[in-house]
């Protein structure tokens, strides 16, 4: 009987690195979603908008973010998660860049909807990252922690964003966003890779008992659906996100933009 060979364990500094990248892109990606949050009257006055069609923004960009959702859980299977964090931020990138540069309404709709579809294929993505490089037993601990600390990039939106945007212009400061976007473009392609090097699939290893999963989803998506929800701790993690920030996000994307 031969001991099969041990997976390779990825370098701590370049773990940490991948992370840090991965991270800092989902900080960006929440400036992004939150980006009219601190900027309501502008955009009222920039569009020509009542408050009605700047909530109207808010709803076509969260409704193109959840409906990507499936999507990109197949596309992430199929191409992993480096293309998906790179094609994310560039499709946020070219949003924020039509956003700057709209003229009219209809124009601004289609920037946010821009904006809501590369928002979609960040933070799965990121998790991915999370699932398949770290050790089984430390990624629920960095999932919470990558969740955490990217909601700073709401505080980003709320401050920075609206005092360039006062000090300056609405071109430059969504210019401004659409640049970063495109750094970070560069930067998740240059450091992200699907799996640590030495791997030929992305899979999750518990380094106490050697344990090793496949990460994926599944192309049944009635059977993954019923498969994900006979779990509790997704019934669980469902119904705290359903109900806990329900109240904050309502604010901060819809009404909180018209203040």
């Amino acid at each position: 009987m031969t001991t099969p060979t041990p997976l390779p364990i990825a370098p701590t500094w370049r773990l940490w690195l991948v992370w840090s990248v991965a991270v800092a892109a989902y900080i960006l990606s929440v400036t992004n979603r939150s980006s009219l949050s601190a900027v309501g009257v502008d955009a009222a006055v920039r569009f020509d908008a009542d408050a009605s069609t700047l909530s109207m923004f808010a709803v076509i960009q969260l409704a193109v973010y959840g409906g990507m959702q499936i999507p990109v859980g197949l596309l992430l299977d199929r191409f992993g998660a480096r293309p998906m964090i790179t094609i994310g931020m560039a499709v946020m990138a070219a949003g924020q860049l039509l956003l700057a540069v709209a003229p009219d309404v209809g124009w601004a709709i289609v920037a946010r909807m821009l904006l809501g579809a590369g928002d979609a294929a960040v933070f799965p993505s990121v998790l991915r990252v999370i699932a398949v490089w770290f050790p089984e037993r430390q990624a629920p601990f960095m999932v919470q922690m990558t969740g955490l600390v990217g909601q700073s990039g709401q505080i980003l939106a709320v401050l920075p964003l609206a005092a360039l945007l006062h000090a300056t212009s609405w071109t430059v400061a969504f210019g401004s966003l659409a640049g970063l976007g495109v750094l970070f473009t560069v930067l998740t392609f240059a450091v992200i890779r699907n799996r640590p090097p030495g791997r030929v699939g992305d899979v999750s290893v518990d380094t106490v008992t050697g344990a090793i999963h496949v990460v994926r989803s599944s192309a049944d998506l009635r059977q993954g659906f019923r498969e994900s929800w006979a779990h509790p701790g997704t019934r669980l993690a469902f119904w705290s996100h359903f109900t806990t920030p329900f109240a904050g996000t309502a604010f901060v994307l819809l009404w909180g933009s018209r203040s």
